[in-house]
């Protein structure tokens, strides 16, 4: 593992961290130290896939930019949706 891969993954657990720490706030729900390790390797693990589909999916159209739907259609309808409601208010800003 090199610097980067370290730096990514202590952002990602940071991240997953806070998340959960809000959580615990608005729900009262406890988050053991283990559960958020063991979530942000998930996370991190997911991030890589994409990435790798991401590489592919350009490839593969031969072109430099990809859209929502080429990396999250296949995978995960849910998502896609939240992905593209949040792409969509952001261009409203």
């Amino acid at each position: 593992m090199n610097a980067d891969s370290n730096d990514a993954r202590a952002s990602v657990w940071f991240a997953v961290a806070q998340l959960c720490n809000e959580d615990e706030k608005k729900t009262g729900a406890k988050y053991s130290p283990t559960f958020v390790d063991a979530l942000s390797q998930v996370v991190y693990a997911q991030a890589e896939t994409m990435a790798l589909d991401l590489e592919c999916f350009a490839k593969h159209a031969k072109r430099a930019k990809i859209s929502v739907d080429d990396l999250c259609a296949r995978r995960n309808d849910d998502l896609l949706k939240l992905i593209s409601d949040a792409a969509e208010s952001l261009k409203a800003k």
